[in-house]
């Protein structure tokens, strides 16, 4: 799979491996977890592109060291995707929590109309908190493309 460079606002687009355009695809990138998984993908995908062209004969000199910095480089863009990733949703997490408790302290101090609303408010973003908190154990959970970097280099 290959991608251009871009943002979801500029209308990235995904193109699939024939060529065509993966519509679903380009809306995923509105969502940090999934861009730091499809960059993890890609890097997985170039490491044994590299190791394709290590281990068989090389069609150009300087071919598997130019493979190797590629790889390289994209195992470091999928591992601060991760982390920024993971730092997104748990600085959001704590955002809904503060905000949660904000609106539990308003409903104390108005009246019974308000206050019905406050609450549903604060039940809403402990929710949030927790598809957040969710999130960052899921991405915590998974292999980091660091250690998936180190352990694929460290094999070669």
């Amino acid at each position: 799979m290959t991608t251009r460079r871009g943002s979801a606002r500029r209308g990235i687009t995904m193109l699939d491996a024939g060529g065509g355009f993966d519509l679903e695809a380009g809306a995923s990138w509105l969502q940090p977890a999934k861009r730091a998984e499809l960059a993890h993908a890609r890097a997985v995908e170039l490491r044994r592109r590299l190791a394709e062209l290590v281990g068989g004969a090389q069609p150009a000199p300087g071919t598997a060291a130019q493979a190797r910095l590629r790889a390289e480089q994209a195992s470091l863009r999928a591992a601060n995707a991760w982390r920024a990733a993971l730092h997104r949703h748990v600085e959001a997490e704590q955002a809904h929590l503060r905000a949660a408790a904000a609106h539990e302290q308003a409903a104390m101090t108005v009246g019974d109309e308000e206050c019905d609303m406050h609450q549903t408010a604060a039940e809403r973003h402990r929710a949030a908190a927790a598809a957040h908190q969710a999130t960052v154990a899921y991405l915590s959970a998974s292999d980091s493309p660091d250690a998936t970097s180190a352990r694929v280099l460290h094999e070669q």
